[in-house]
């Protein structure tokens, strides 16, 4: 049915989620290629360890905000506030860190000016503007690893970096207009920045760009200490 949600239910095998506690234990797979222990919903980036005696599941942000799960530090329980805040907290300095550690990765011993700047940027902004995501999405090809362009925030609220985005060539919008949100594309694409096939658009320039390559990847998994 047109509008509809999909609905995801629990396998009996479950039981009652106020059963299963939070480890402390996050895994960032920057494929979104993983899947949810709970509700069963693939294409995950944030999975959360939970255990329940010795039985141990992966689930996803969607269902470890939804459900009421326990938590302990330092051997005490704690409330339902704290350990939102605490998965919160985790999951926030988590997506930093992978983001940080790609820049840092790319701009290692680079000549490119371009990307010492995308570098001193982000650390900056903890975000992207479109050039800068353009220029460390162009670069990222290089890397063995897959990554998923989405583990990025690119800035277009300010009419500075909607423009800045519409000066693109179209090879660079393409790039980029992945890591976009739906509503970030329906604002640049009103604007007439969308890419070619995606709305009308406005090239400026003939610089292209190529394509992701996609070899294998193990997701970073980080334990809070």
């Amino acid at each position: 049915m047109t509008g509809s949600r999909l609905r995801y239910s629990l396998d009996a095998a479950i039981g009652r989620p106020q059963d299963w506690s939070f480890s402390w234990t996050l895994m960032d797979d920057v494929t979104f290629g993983s899947t949810c222990g709970f509700c069963g919903q693939s294409r995950q980036r944030i999975s959360y360890e939970i255990m329940r005696d010795a039985e141990r599941l992966w689930i996803c942000q969607r269902c470890a905000g939804r459900y009421c799960l326990g938590g302990m530090l330092d051997g005490a329980p704690l409330d339902q506030k704290t350990i939102r805040g605490q998965v919160h907290g985790l999951t926030a300095r988590l997506k930093q860190r992978t983001c940080q550690n790609i820049v840092r990765k790319v701009s290692a011993g680079a000549d490119d000016q371009a990307l010492l700047e995308v570098a001193l940027y982000f650390d900056r902004n903890l975000q992207l503007s479109p050039l800068h995501a353009a220029r460390l999405f162009l670069a990222i090809e290089a890397l063995e690893e897959p990554i998923d362009r989405r583990v990025f925030e690119v800035q277009t609220r300010s009419q500075a970096h909607q423009h800045e985005f519409g000066e693109l060539d179209n090879g660079a919008r393409s790039m980029v207009w992945p890591a976009l949100t739906p509503q970030q594309k329906r604002r640049l694409a009103s604007l007439g920045f969308a890419p070619k096939g995606h709305g009308r658009s406005k090239d400026v320039s003939q610089r292209q760009f190529g394509r992701f390559a996609r070899p294998r990847h193990d997701p970073q998994i980080h334990t809070l200490t």
